[in-house]
């Protein structure tokens, strides 16, 4: 097991079968371009999971549901952009791989041998929020699948999934890998 601390939690993925964007020489080179990445990835189960995780429990006494839920008529909020950029460009990366484009025979070569094949996707947010505002949760979720939706089903993904980190840490699916850490 390969143990990691972000954003409050403690996860333990899965050694030989896990990558992080952020490691692979060949996202670093293309990172100064604008791409984003989620956090984590793993291969569980035939499937390739990717992980995203957010505190927002820090600047709890700025935040307000104006800067993660999009309004009608407004611009969508900062914090939310980001979230669709994350995922939308990590899903982009995969299938380049998978699609031996020129950057994506570099990205590929550097995955785990599980994840250099096409297989299926499961994409994954988990956020902690101040308790004030996880009745936003589902407004959120469902703002975010409206706005991958087409996206995601290129990489035949049906929604993300967007979780609070009580739910990670209990959710059977992640089988004891993540952890609350101070």
């Amino acid at each position: 097991m390969a143990e990691y601390f972000e954003s409050g939690l403690r996860l333990d993925l899965p050694a030989g079968r896990h990558f992080r964007f952020s490691d692979l020489p060949a996202y670093r080179l293309l990172s100064g371009r604008k791409l984003k990445e989620m956090d984590f990835a793993w291969i569980d189960t035939g499937k390739l999971f990717l992980l995203e995780v957010r505190s927002f429990v820090q600047i709890a006494g700025t935040l307000t549901d104006a800067d993660l839920v999009p309004a009608k008529g407004r611009p969508a909020p900062f914090r939310f952009d980001a979230l669709i950029d994350k995922i939308t460009d990590s899903v982009l990366m995969l299938l380049a791989a998978w699609a031996d484009t020129t950057w994506g025979r570099q990205l590929k070569a550097e995955l785990p041998a599980a994840a250099q094949a096409t297989m299926p996707l499961k994409l994954v947010v988990a956020i902690e929020l101040p308790a004030t505002l996880t009745v936003h949760l589902q407004g959120l979720r469902d703002a975010l699948n409206a706005r991958l939706k087409g996206r995601v089903a290129l990489a035949d993904v049906k929604s993300v999934a967007l979780i609070d980190y009580g739910r990670l840490i209990r959710e059977p699916a992640f089988k004891g890998m993540a952890t609350a850490h101070p």
